[in-house]
């Protein structure tokens, strides 16, 4: 289980697409969540710029446990790294020009 800021708790999942689809989840819409106070104290900011300090605070703390994780299950939390690793840079490829195509049936990979 990852837990953010606010205390919101996500179970982990075996499968792990499941998991880290359910965890990005929880970080935005519980980072939306907690800027409604923060709109109060910091009235200088944007929404767009609290969400975004939101977010990140919440991948720090998210960071910090599985570093903690990886004391105790290795395995684990190379797992979380690199299969984070790989859903952001499926998440990406579209943004990038790059033509790969596959001989057997001339299909674009994305």
């Amino acid at each position: 289980m990852i837990k953010l800021k606010n205390g919101f708790e996500v179970d982990y999942n075996e499968d792990f697409d499941i998991f880290f689809k359910n965890l990005i989840e929880s970080i935005i819409y519980e980072s939306q969540k907690g800027i409604v106070k923060l709109r109060k104290e910091e009235k200088d900011k944007t929404t767009n710029e609290l969400l975004i300090q939101e977010i990140m605070d919440n991948s720090i703390f998210v960071s910090h446990q599985i570093i903690e994780m990886s004391k105790v299950n290795e395995k684990l939390s190379k797992f979380i790294v690199a299969g984070s690793i790989f859903n952001c840079i499926l998440l990406s490829f579209n943004n990038f020009k790059i033509d790969i195509t596959d001989e057997k049936d001339k299909d674009m990979i994305h």
